[in-house]
């Protein structure tokens, strides 16, 4: 394998970085909510992860893919 840096490897990684920060920051607005006794505030913030969390794995998902491929 090579160590040249690949630009779709990159932007996948880039996505990976995005996507997982908007997850966290989400994660962190649900925390403080339900911190705050706002239940349906924390569920609110979320309910939606679960798309974003397949997003990242398809972009990890790719990243690897296209490592391993020459």
């Amino acid at each position: 394998m090579t160590n040249e840096t690949n630009p779709a490897i990159a932007a996948n990684i880039i996505a990976l970085r995005d996507a997982l920060k908007a997850s966290a920051d989400k994660a962190t607005e649900a925390a403080d909510a339900i911190a705050a006794g706002n239940r349906n505030g924390a569920i609110g913030w979320i309910a939606d992860l679960d798309r974003e969390i397949e997003l990242a794995r398809a972009l990890h998902g790719a990243a690897l893919g296209l490592h391993r491929m020459r």
